[in-house]
């Protein structure tokens, strides 16, 4: 047996091998992306239709140029006063009665996570999905 043939055969082998563990994952890992963006939408959907006055005004709240950067929000009832230290939005559990189902929906989600500092639900928006 050549020694340079054997060489030569094992090096286009080991190239062979790594090319396509190369392109089977870089090709997997795209269609796993894919897959996880059209999973995320079908959530955001079903969380669109379930809540679609909450997730309007949220969105409205965001979408508004005057509160670029504002991701706090306190959920509380319209006649409380809040004391705060930094600009939040605040959404009244006396003006959509399906807020607290709303809220603990997107927690389990991941799109908000509470940050309550003291007696009034604060929340942080993680992820605003459009």
């Amino acid at each position: 047996m050549d020694i340079f043939a054997l060489t030569v055969g094992f090096l286009v082998g080991a190239c062979t091998g790594a090319a396509g563990t190369y392109f089977g994952n870089k090709y997997t890992d795209q269609r796993r992306k894919i897959e996880s963006k059209s999973d995320k939408d079908k959530e955001w959907e079903d969380l669109r239709r379930r809540f679609p006055a909450v997730l309007d005004e949220m969105m409205a709240d965001v979408k508004n140029p005057e509160s670029t950067g504002i991701r706090k929000f306190f959920v509380c009832e319209s006649t409380w006063a809040i004391n705060r230290s930094e600009p939040t939005f605040d959404y009244y559990t006396d003006k959509h009665t399906d807020l607290g189902a709303a809220i603990a929906h997107m927690e389990e989600l991941g799109y908000i996570e509470d940050i309550t500092p003291g007696n009034c639900p604060m929340f942080r928006a993680s992820l605003i999905y459009s």
